[in-house]
């Protein structure tokens, strides 16, 4: 066999893996692209407005492929970043079948001849992102002292104020998903408290907690929502070993006259029902 035989045979093979199926008005792709953990990528084939657009289905973001649909993760955000610009990969908000809202990543092709790139791109980004998601970039000790807070504080709240005007783990704006803070504290619905929490295994964990908040108050600040903020409190894990005063004492001044957060201090959080 002769190598013009040999890839005739390659590509035979690579397109007899290629399938369709019919869902709806949309022609669901099955791609010979797979993730890590051997789960093919499908993409959905939908014709609209003269044009054609093509999703992913919302399958990233329900972790259809096993894959880790909450990873937090900065580093893998900036890997999510860094694909959808390079492929030009738009995203909204659709309904799941728990009628939940999750992000759906499509592209869009204006001529037919378009659509064959277009698949090529988003299966590329979906194949990508689904097993990008798998890797805990975060090591175990910093996970856990992250878990272990998280746990304490969200535990310390609830016992302060009622269910209905807390909640945990929540987008500032439901709709866009973009800034998520540990606890929303609500007065009225009109009046919101932004809560997050600061901690860290390392120095450098703890100064990177630091300004990831400086940034989502700062976010707060300039998005629709910032007349209904009454006040941002910066929760601080005293018992963290990454909490070595001397050595993140400056952020934290930074984060309070920046933003205008008010930074409390684990050892007081007797103090915080009546800051709320």
């Amino acid at each position: 066999m002769n190598i013009e035989e040999i890839f005739s045979d390659i590509k035979n093979s690579f397109s007899g893996i290629w399938s369709t199926r019919q869902r709806g008005k949309s022609l669901e792709i099955i791609t010979p692209y797979a993730t890590t953990n051997n789960r093919f990528v499908s993409v959905f084939l939908l014709q609209r407005d003269g044009g054609f657009v093509i999703t992913d289905g919302g399958w990233i973001n329900s972790g259809m492929y096993d894959n880790n649909p909450s990873n937090d993760e900065s580093c893998f955000h900036k890997v999510l970043f860094h694909f959808q610009n390079a492929y030009d990969i738009k995203e909204t908000n659709i309904k799941s079948k728990s009628n939940d809202s999750v992000i759906q990543y499509y592209v869009k092709a204006t001529n037919q001849i378009d659509i064959a790139s277009k698949i090529f791109d988003l299966a590329t980004f979906i194949q990508n992102i689904a097993s990008v998601s798998q890797i805990a970039f975060e090591d175990k000790e910093e996970k856990e002292t992250k878990a272990r807070f998280v746990s304490l504080a969200n535990d310390y709240i609830k016992s302060i104020v009622t269910p209905e005007q807390i909640r945990f783990n929540s987008y500032l704006n439901a709709e866009k998903k973009e800034i998520k803070f540990n606890a929303m504290y609500y007065r009225s619905q009109n009046e919101i408290t932004l809560i997050n929490y600061v901690t860290g295994s390392t120095v450098s964990y703890f100064s990177n907690s630091i300004f990831k908040a400086n940034t989502l108050f700062e976010m707060a600040d300039e998005s629709i929502y910032r007349k209904h903020v009454s006040k941002k409190i910066a929760i601080v894990d005293t018992n963290a070993t990454g909490f070595v005063k001397d050595k993140i004492a400056h952020y934290l001044i930074h984060l309070q006259k920046h933003t205008g957060t008010q930074t409390l201090e684990w050892v007081n959080r007797d103090k915080l029902a009546s800051i709320l």
